[in-house]
């Protein structure tokens, strides 16, 4: 079985939303034939129209136990790019033919969280992040900090783009996670793209930086939800063509989830 994503968008394309419908399609086109991939479409309400936000969900191939939960995000504010939004559809549909690249993972996928960016390019809402971090009664907004709060993710990945970047780069809280997660995963992205020169930032993790990030409107949980989950920003170069963005952010992510899977595994037989 062969599934073929369409192309991106050529530099300077006046309509990027199609695009990103086209994308989404197939993904709910294989959802409706297939045994672990389940897409909804949030209906939700914001400056003055009704939209849908996309979601999905995979559960890969059972390992025993209690899947690993993880979230993929995605279209928040990439100025109209659908880097992260194909990258995640390209995971989604290879796990989809091979559930064992998913094994022990429940996977819920926000491929375009800021949805206004792409369907109101002329006269855009405010940024998502800074409606999210005033908690605006925008229904994308609620459904988000609904989704955030309910799930109890064990980690966070953010597939963005930097225009600035010559490099491919990282954000992480945690040490752990950037020495056994995230640097192993930068082997295999070099194959692809260039890597920055310091290829992963630490961000604080102490309770006052977690107030910051919330009043700054990150896509993150409240501060007070225990436990925490692990949280990366993955950031594809901007002077790159836009395939070599869209399989930089999909190696990424899947040499993530494989890593963390593998520590998990490892801390347990600790």
């Amino acid at each position: 079985m062969t599934i073929t994503l369409p192309k991106l968008a050529t530099p300077g394309s006046t309509d990027p939303l199609s695009t990103a419908e086209e994308i989404l399609d197939v993904l709910f086109d294989v959802s409706q034939h297939s045994e672990s991939l389940m897409a909804v479409r949030h209906s939700s309400r914001a400056g003055g129209s009704t939209f849908d936000i996309p979601k999905f969900m995979l559960l890969g191939q059972r390992g025993g136990g209690k899947p690993i939960r993880i979230a993929l995000f995605a279209g928040i504010d990439d100025h109209g790019s659908l880097d992260g939004l194909s990258a995640i559809a390209r995971l989604l549909l290879q796990t989809e033919l091979n559930p064992s690249l998913a094994r022990d993972y429940a996977i819920f996928a926000y491929p375009l969280v800021n949805i206004f960016e792409y369907r109101q390019p002329e006269a855009p809402l405010d940024a998502f992040y800074r409606r999210f971090a005033e908690d605006r009664a925008d229904g994308d907004v609620g459904f988000f900090r609904s989704e955030l709060r309910k799930w109890g993710f064990d980690g966070i990945v953010t597939l963005r783009t930097d225009p600035r970047a010559e490099g491919f780069h990282a954000i992480v809280r945690s040490e752990l996670i950037a020495k056994e997660v995230i640097l192993p995963a930068l082997g295999p992205v070099t194959r692809v793209t260039p890597v920055s020169n310091r290829p992963i930032k630490l961000r604080p993790s102490d309770m006052r930086a977690r107030f910051g990030d919330a009043a700054d409107g990150r896509l993150t949980p409240p501060p007070e939800i225990r436990p925490r989950p692990f949280e990366v920003e993955l950031f594809a170069p901007g002077n790159i063509p836009a395939e070599s963005r869209v399989s930089s952010l999909f190696v990424a992510t899947h040499e993530i989830l494989r890593n963390y899977r593998r520590l998990i595994a490892y801390a347990a037989n600790i």
